[in-house]
């Protein structure tokens, strides 16, 4: 009876531990809508895109928790970061850009028989109720896409509504590239696989229907799916997982030879889960570009000063107005350079404002791949360019946000007494403490000479001041 008991309890385990593991499949039901006429040009080539008109969404991420408010993923909000991060190193290259609003959780309700409520999404159905509960408990933020980390499921790890504002991945998947799959489906991605869809890609072929089944995606190799649609191995049958090629020999409904590279493997839209990354085609991102011009998210468009505003943390402005910590936070995915900049704004100009005096000096630059999302603040003294590639040069992109404010008291500095009364090597150099230079009494108390009082602040900055003082 005992090695039963303890048998049925491994089974238990067994079966929650299953239940938990990191499931990459995207249970989105893909659209049976054919394209309006007129809204989707099929073209491949780079002269569709304006990059320098960058559409900019709202990007709003829930974390949904346990109905008694248990949360198994204590690194969400911190995953949620990389995810927007994600999401902008693959979607900039097309001109489109997200900004991060906020993390928040809330407690999934109790359903009936069902004690995870909607911490774990049982059926793919219960994501249509969940929206609608979320809704309707303002869990919800209708002027921006809204991503719902839950618990897991069964059926995959992530599930999307085409040309739509919502989208939900397992907790799991918020740092991965599932995240940015489900936000291709919102923009009206497919997936990359079909059944109908023909290998060739000569329009001039009576078989060519690229542009009118699949994933309407000309520069997308036509697929049968790379999963194994016969056994729920987790495999791809057809794929070389250390080299992630296709090695298979399919063919078409037709017998052709399908066509496949090493980039139809890896797209983020297709199918070989286990050799996914951050990659999409050119058709691709002008198809997206097509659906935001079509209007479907217009509710979620932001500008694009927006980018140039901190997600959390604060500026110092001056003593004792604020009681919290002064470290503005930037959102990662972009590489930024703060440049030396002046003069006097205690608080950072407005975005419109370039009438400050800025160099080529770097004093901090992040790269759009930084992991220490702390590092990614604006020091003082310093204007805030953001890289828009070829985009950089156009007036709309010059260096902004300039914070120059010297109200914060210096740390610790240094006098130096040119003892000749000129300047030369006969010196004698005081160091001063925080206390010391910050004495009010500080130049009344010098003896008559030639004085280069050097003040050092917390962030790195200096400031000198040269006097010369007289009997």
């Amino acid at each position: 009876m005992k090695n039963l008991l303890l048998f049925f309890v491994f089974m238990l385990s067994t079966v929650f531990m299953n239940a938990q593991q990191l499931d990459y499949r995207c249970g989105t039901v893909e659209s049976t809508e054919l394209d309006p006429e007129g809204v989707y040009s099929y073209r491949t080539d780079s002269d569709a895109l304006d990059l320098c008109e960058p559409v900019v969404f709202n990007l709003k991420f829930w974390g949904i928790n346990r109905p008694n408010g248990d949360n198994d993923f204590p690194n969400r909000a911190h995953d949620a970061l990389q995810g927007v991060a994600n999401l902008n190193v693959l979607y900039n290259q097309f001109g489109i850009y997200f900004k991060y609003v906020g993390y928040e959780e809330f407690d999934s309700p109790e359903l009936p028989n069902d004690p995870n409520g909607y911490y774990i999404l049982e059926e793919k159905e219960d994501f249509s109720e969940m929206i609608d509960w979320v809704k309707a408990n303002d869990y919800y933020d209708e002027n921006a896409f809204n991503v719902y980390a839950f618990g897991w499921a069964d059926w995959g790890g992530g599930i999307a509504v085409f040309k739509q504002l919502h989208a939900a991945v397992s907790s799991s998947n918020l740092s991965k590239f599932l995240l940015s799959h489900e936000i291709g489906h919102n923009l009206n991605l497919s997936h990359t696989r079909s059944e109908t869809e023909h290998a060739t890609r000569d329009p001039r072929s009576a078989h060519f229907n690229a542009k009118i089944t699949g994933d309407f995606v000309v520069d997308t190799a036509a697929n049968s799916g790379f999963w194994n649609k016969h056994q729920e191995c987790g495999c791809s049958p057809y794929i070389n997982p250390e080299t992630c090629t296709y090695v298979g020999r399919e063919r078409d409904s037709i017998g052709d030879l399908y066509n496949i590279s090493h980039e139809d493997v890896i797209n983020v839209m297709g199918n070989a889960y286990e050799c996914m990354e951050e990659y999409l085609t050119l058709g691709q991102g002008i198809r997206a570009r097509e659906a935001i011009e079509a209007g479907h998210y217009d509710a979620a468009i932001t500008d694009i000063a927006s980018l140039y505003e901190p997600y959390a943390g604060e500026y110092f402005v001056e003593p004792g107005t604020h009681e919290v910590n002064y470290r503005p936070l930037f959102q990662p995915g972009f590489d930024y350079y703060f440049n030396e900049c002046c003069c006097n704004y205690p608080e950072p100009a407005d975005y419109n404002d370039t009438s400050f005096t800025t160099t080529n000096n770097t004093v901090l630059f992040i790269s759009k791949y930084e992991t220490n999302f702390n590092n990614i603040t604006h020091p003082n003294h310093t204007s805030i360019i953001i890289d828009f590639g070829d985009c950089e040069i156009n007036e709309v992109y010059r260096p902004r946000k300039c914070y120059d404010n010297w109200n914060k008291n210096p740390n610790s500095g240094s006098i130096t007494h040119f003892k000749d009364g000129v300047f030369n090597t006969n010196v004698t150099i005081t160091q001063k403490d925080s206390l010391g230079i910050n004495n009010s009494n500080l130049i009344s108390e010098l003896e008559p000479g030639l004085y280069r009082i050097e003040k050092r602040y917390d962030d790195g900055a200096t400031e000198d001041k040269v006097i010369f003082k007289e009997n």
